[in-house]
């Protein structure tokens, strides 16, 4: 299957994207993966809170419940078309999974970490709230230990296991 995506992150509407259910969202079909540019501003503002104050567990957790508030998460694919599989890096706590708050910002870290040749399309999988947050704590199995968010422009972290509260609860069924 072509990427559904041009390498500015909009759809590539003359793709075929057959619809599959057994797999997260691949990606967008027709909708964009960038949220507003205030929701982007106030990550960044967060983020810079953590790293203002490392020990204020209550600014933590307002990014993250930000992080949890968008629409989508999305990810960098690095598993075949037919075997989706999220972008995982090694870091000091264990293996972290790369969640992003945009098409963009995914793309971005996607070349600068040599994930793909400058040329290259990035393959990206946009995962609809909060079906994500179960997507990628069923990773804990494989090793994974936590999420990072928009890596390596952020790279605020959090425990898998504190995803779970991040959920909203209206949902759980």
């Amino acid at each position: 299957m072509k990427n559904p995506f041009r390498r500015d992150g909009s759809p590539n509407d003359d793709s075929p994207n057959p619809e599959r259910t057994d797999v997260p969202e691949q990606p967008n079909q027709g909708r964009t993966l960038e949220p507003a540019p205030e929701v982007l501003a106030e990550l960044d503002a967060l983020n810079e809170a953590c790293r203002a104050a490392p020990d204020d567990i209550d600014a933590q957790i307002r990014l993250w419940r930000a992080v949890a508030a968008l629409d989508r998460w999305v990810f960098i694919n690095r598993g075949p078309e037919d075997n989706p599989r999220p972008y995982a890096l090694a870091a000091q706590p264990g293996n972290l999974i790369g969640i992003y708050s945009s098409g963009k910002r995914a793309q971005e870290a996607a070349y600068a970490n040599g994930l793909v040749p400058p040329d290259a399309t990035v393959s990206l999988l946009a995962v609809p709230m909060p079906a994500a947050i179960d997507w990628v704590r069923s990773f804990g199995e494989h090793g994974v230990v936590g999420v990072t968010i928009d890596y390596p422009r952020l790279g605020a972290w959090c425990p898998l296991q504190n995803l779970a509260g991040l959920r909203p609860t209206d949902t759980q069924g």
